[in-house]
């Protein structure tokens, strides 16, 4: 029995797989191909002026999307993200309920989708995403400052993980929104940001 135990130990510890390298902040050597938006690890938050004296912010619990990763072009790559507008979430439970019913009227609009058309690379880790942003049934041009955060084998499962950092600033008025009653208490520039996380798709 005393030798047992540790032989159970080192065999225990034999079956964790080995660390893998540390996150590269090199995209250039991430794996070309196609990548799947990592749900439980993208955040997709938004912040508005209320009063003009604070920011108020919120998020969207759910997210999907894939895309092309081309890492000798990264201006040759793609994306595509959906968005289920039901799933908007702040610090108020009337609130969301509002926003859902009353704002973003997602009976008739239940989601909103980015494609790119165009990406600019503008240094080592960054660049510019341009693409179509429909919501609430409206399509407009957005632009997405982007940065390239880090890229790594996935320490269980061995894929190419990407990750990503990016902000845009929208104004309500261009998405045909209603004209809620509190829309006075509000700004019209919403700031959003993108946490992402992207996992290939092999």
């Amino acid at each position: 029995m005393r030798l047992l135990f540790p032989a159970l130990v080192i065999a225990s510890l034999a079956a964790v797989p080995p660390a893998a390298a540390d996150a590269s902040m090199n995209p250039k050597i991430a794996p070309t191909g196609k990548y799947m938006l990592d749900p439980n690890h993208t955040v997709i938050t938004f912040c508005i002026t209320h009063m003009d004296v604070s920011s108020y912010c919120g998020r969207f619990n759910k997210v999907s999307g894939d895309g092309v990763f081309v890492a000798a072009r990264p201006e040759k790559s793609s994306i595509a993200v959906t968005i289920d507008t039901a799933s908007v979430d702040t610090t108020s439970d009337k609130l969301d309920g509002m926003l859902r019913d009353q704002f973003f009227e997602t009976a008739k609009f239940p989601t909103a989708t980015f494609k790119t058309t165009a990406i600019k690379v503008t240094g080592e880790t960054t660049g510019e995403i341009t693409g179509d942003l429909t919501l609430h049934g409206v399509t407009k041009p957005v632009m997405l400052t982007t940065t390239f955060t880090g890229g790594r084998a996935h320490m269980i499962n061995g894929r190419y993980l990407l990750g990503f950092q990016a902000t845009a600033s929208l104004k309500r008025a261009d998405f045909a929104f209603p004209d809620v009653a509190w829309s006075v208490f509000v700004g019209d520039e919403v700031a959003l940001r993108i946490d992402a996380e992207l996992q290939a798709d092999q």
